[in-house]
């Protein structure tokens, strides 16, 4: 027999004795009792047990009941945990301010034992029903939208109409509480809106049930095809009171055998040939041989520089417009019967067919690079791209189809290493050395397990007394063959096959490690600074991670400095608040790297629950100019409105110091206080740098 799983219930108190009561209470009613004995601590069990139910006591060292509850509360997805706060405290304030931290209910002292376990009986039964409300209304949300349904009622009375959300979003009309019926239909196409009318008519007529469809102008000016369907409700005189229905879009019954067709050959963004269709076009062009061999045809294949970063910083929006233009530049400046197709995000690819000789084809080429390379203006806005191409001549560079498009991706990749903005004809050599980054590739799924991930430390000094103060860690590779392989080799490999999660998680296990062992050493108020990437820090176990590092060890957490960069903080900003939230009340450190880089809103930095910005080493190196100077004075000043601290990176000259501390910067890191070294050379380097007394980095 299946033994029926126990209610989880957690205690939050700090008096043992009203802990050891509510256990025994607890237990005796067949409840399964976890505690602790502050917030702080009662939070990281929250997320170890997932408790059916919490009683918080409101008043508890490190942190309080209230934190704790809306740690919980910003901690939580899709469900909502009871809690239940027990205080002494009665007054109207009290109660208020437990609510507003997101509790349940809220019960005084000394508690009523049978009223308690009533009380908690009752809001596992509250929260169960709103469970089962909140998953079924989830379920009928998306079945609507998966269905394109919408809901609405007219007026005869007041002509105006109340509809659903998706109602408007059918008719493409912003959504509004109440509207009238011609600002309603105001986007149905001309010729079909007589048909509504037919309809109001003869329902005023005595007709109970409508049916009609008609097409909606949308705001990007495509159409889509919409089914109506209504009933007439009337009064004891038979006059019409109102009309109530729904709307769905039946576009894809319109055009499904030509919508199937052209989704399985075409991009929906660009309009182009996609990869598939492509790849057909170019197997066929190799089956007809009966070209005329003195002319030259080629594939080229090309891609945006930085378009992540693009995407990252405008926005994926502005990203899309940006390969839109992209493709229509393609088509103005190609010739008429060459092929062009986007092959995925970025990645275009155009054969070149029967150029007269390399003069002409070098024409082309030119003329597609000078044209892509001019400004674009996306949403009223000055953009400068670049681009990489990869140029394979057919026959020549490949055989066959996939031959030819695997080296003109070859040499495409060639020409982004070389920094980008360039094309390439293919050279046999480049397979060779494409052949050794894939075996790169494959040691790098080793490297952990062969030892050769290390971590090192570069220093961070007090900007005033010059002491260390913390350390950030930094990634090498110490491959068993090649040595010391540079991260602007590997992390690019390590983000792109997914490694970067697991190598990531290694260094904060050990950087935690070094760290706790540099407080035993004496160096107690020292922290370290871990980079987070950008698919470490959207990856679903990063605070388990982060939560089991802190939990096995000694390191109080507010020495664990968790750094993302800019242009990652601003990609999605609400969605990174909410998480950079999270690791906040593990009691983490934040900080923002290569500060002024990115695009940051000055709305959205006040918003985020930040300690520490970072100024990039390229502000740094110009400090000579009065620019330069002016925009560091600039950071500065905002960061001391904020209450934010300071790290200026890239120091190396003396008069990086003197200005700096001249204007009371708080961090100093670079060359001329250490390069990165190993964890021996840091530990040594630590010794023989032995704070005194003076500030340290947690003092500023």
């Amino acid at each position: 027999m299946v033994n029926k799983k126990k209610t989880k219930i957690l205690i939050v108190d700090d008096d043992v004795i009203t802990r050891l009561m509510l256990r025994k209470v607890l237990s005796k009613y067949g409840f399964e009792v976890f505690e602790e004995s502050d917030g702080k601590e009662g939070f990281f069990k929250y997320i170890k047990v997932s408790p059916d139910l919490i009683l918080m006591d409101v008043m508890m060292p490190v942190m309080s009941g209230y934190a704790a509850t809306a740690a919980i509360r910003n901690y939580e997805e899709n469900r909502v945990t009871p809690i239940i706060m027990l205080t002494a405290l009665d007054d109207i304030q009290s109660v208020d301010k437990a609510f507003n931290a997101g509790a349940t209910d809220f019960i005084t002292k000394p508690l009523n034992w049978g009223l308690l376990v009533q009380r908690i009986k009752n809001a596992l039964k509250s929260a169960k029903i709103e469970q089962d409300l909140l998953a079924s209304q989830q379920r009928l949300d998306y079945a609507i939208k998966i269905a394109k349904l919408g809901y609405w009622e007219w007026s005869a009375k007041t002509n105006h109409i109340t509809a659903s959300k998706s109602a408007f979003d059918l008719m493409s009309v912003p959504y509004q509480t109440e509207i009238s019926l011609e600002n309603f239909i105001s986007n149905i196409i001309p010729k079909d809106i007589t048909r509504v009318h037919q309809a109001l008519s003869e329902a005023n007529y005595g007709v109970h049930n409508l049916q009609l469809s008609f097409r909606i102008k949308k705001l990007d000016r495509s159409v889509s095809h919409i089914d109506c369907l209504g009933d007439a409700f009337f009064d004891n005189k038979n006059s019409l009171v109102k009309i109530t229905g729904s709307i769905q879009d039946i576009s894809r019954l319109h055009k499904a055998e030509s919508l199937i067709d052209y989704q399985a050959n075409y991009d929906k963004l660009t309009q182009l040939p996609n990869r598939s269709f492509f790849s057909k076009t170019l197997e066929k062009s190799f089956i007809n041989k009966n070209i005329n061999s003195s002319t030259i045809s080629a594939m080229i294949v090309l891609d945006i520089d930085r378009f992540k970063a693009i995407n990252d910083s405008f926005g994926q929006e502005q990203g899309d417009s940006l390969l839109c233009t992209v493709a229509q530049r393609i088509k103005n400046v190609t010739r008429e019967g060459d092929f062009i197709a986007r092959l995925g995000s970025d990645e275009f690819a155009i054969i070149i067919k029967e150029a007269k000789d390399l003069a002409e084809l070098n024409l082309s080429l030119n003329r597609l690079f000078k044209d892509l390379s001019k400004v674009y203006i996306i949403n009223n806005q000055e953009l400068n791209s670049s681009f990489s191409m990869g140029v394979a001549v057919k026959f020549q560079d490949g055989k066959t189809s996939s031959e030819l498009i695997s080296n003109a991706n070859i040499a495409r990749s060639q020409a982004k290493k070389q920094g980008g903005n360039q094309f390439q004809f293919y050279q046999k050599e480049m397979s060779e050395e494409s052949k050794s980054m894939l075996l790169l590739e494959n040691d790098l799924y080793k490297a952990l397990e062969k030892d050769e991930i290390e971590v090192y430390f570069q220093p961070q000094v007090n900007a005033q007394t010059l002491k260390p103060c913390g350390a950030e860690a930094l990634v090498r590779w110490n491959h068993k063959k090649h040595g010391i392989i540079s991260p602007i080799v590997f992390i690019p490999i390590a983000e792109s096959t997914g490694l970067i999660v697991s190598i990531g998680q290694y260094i904060i296990q050990k950087s935690v490690l070094v760290a706790e062992k540099w407080h035993k050493m004496g160096f107690d108020d020292l922290h370290i600074g871990i980079n987070l990437s950008g698919r470490q820090f959207s990856h679903d176990n990063l605070m388990d991670v982060i939560l089991k590092v802190l939990n096995d060890s000694s390191l109080p957490a507010k020495y664990l400095d968790l750094e993302i960069t800019e242009s990652l903080a601003m990609s999605n900003a609400d969605h990174n608040i909410s998480i950079l939230k999270g690791l906040k009340a593990l009691g983490a450190s934040l900080s923002i790297d290569d500060f002024g880089t990115g695009y940051s809103s000055l709305a959205y930095l006040h918003s985020f629950p930040i300690d520490t910005i970072k100024i990039d080493r390229s502000f740094i190196l110009n400090l000579e100019t009065k620019e330069g100077q002016a925009i560091i004075n600039t950071i500065l000043a905002m960061a001391k409105s904020l209450n934010l601290k300071v790290v200026a990176e890239g120091i190396e000259e003396n008069s990086h110091v003197e200005y700096l501390q001249s204007k009371n910067c708080d961090i100093f890191q670079g060359y001329k206080f250490g390069k990165p070294m190993s964890e021996s050379d840091f530990d040594s380097y630590l010794i023989n740098n032995r704070q005194t007394k003076g500030k340290s980095c947690q003092a500023q």
